[in-house]
């Protein structure tokens, strides 16, 4: 066999359509894909992020990201850039594969020259005035949920997808989301989320979350626009858009020690 046919037999093998069928009416398998999925390691990036209240009102805060694998999870560190008021404070995450081990999160805010471990009860609330809470920072561990076929050839933002149902099954997952279920539209493509929608207990709230413009960034699927909006009997409550740019892997400078409470109190 000549070596062009084995590149491509090995790019056939290796691709996640065939991972998963796309056929498949296997909701548990295709969630494990989607949360086993790579996110690149010694990565880099910037993101903006404009908050919009009910009234028309937005805010604008820009943040440095830092993210590295380690043996049996992964490390992310975030970094406020802007408002004045919001920079150097920052949010360091340590995401554990092993669910039954407990994800950390550390918060520091410089107004008050202190970081707050995030606890479980907690993770529940907003993130720094976003849509998002600090549990969204994190990935799920698929035995947390229970997943049902909804729909296997359902479309979302013009792809092919599969609409699956997420509901947490564990007290540690329900009190960490505050979600009664999810719904997710997965990508039978790229195996990736497209759009979700999150039924959120407290305040009986639904919300909206839409991921665009997905980009390949060496061989790492990133969503470079995500979209999340919060509802309330169908009236618009708040508006968050978060625009990744400048994404990199394989950065040497990203190390370990840019994974501590030390390296998160310093700042930028």
């Amino acid at each position: 066999m000549r070596l062009r046919d084995l590149l491509v037999l090995a790019a056939f093998l290796a691709s996640p359509a065939w991972a998963i069928s796309p056929d498949s009416t296997d909701a548990d398998a295709i969630m494990r894909e989607v949360e086993d999925r790579d996110l690149g390691d010694r990565g880099t990036s910037r993101m903006q992020i404009v908050v919009t209240d009910k009234a028309g009102h937005s805010r604008t805060r820009t943040v440095q990201t830092r993210g590295m694998k380690f043996d049996g999870g992964r490390r992310e560190l975030m970094l406020f850039d802007s408002p004045a008021e919001l920079r150097n404070a920052g949010l360091l995450s340590v995401d554990f594969d092993e669910g039954s081990a407990t994800d950390d999160q550390w918060l520091y805010l410089p107004s008050m020259n202190r970081t707050t471990r995030i606890a479980g009860s907690e993770k529940s609330s907003s993130f720094m005035g976003t849509d998002l809470t600090y549990a969204d920072m994190t990935k799920a561990d698929p035995d947390d949920y229970a997943y049902t076929m909804v729909e296997v050839n359902a479309e979302a933002g013009g792809e092919a997808a599969w609409l699956i149902e997420a509901r947490p099954v564990t007290d540690k997952a329900k009190e960490e989301t505050g979600y009664l279920k999810t719904q997710v539209w997965v990508s039978k493509d790229k195996l990736v989320p497209l759009q979700a929608k999150a039924w959120v207990i407290a305040g009986k709230k639904l919300k909206y979350t839409e991921y665009k413009n997905w980009k390949k960034v060496d061989g790492v699927w990133i969503a470079h626009e995500t979209v999340v909006r919060t509802t309330r009997d169908g009236a618009l409550l708040s508006t968050s858009v978060l625009t990744t740019s400048d994404v990199r892997f394989g950065v040497d400078d990203v190390t370990e020690a840019d994974f501590t409470q030390q390296r998160l109190e310093r700042g930028l």
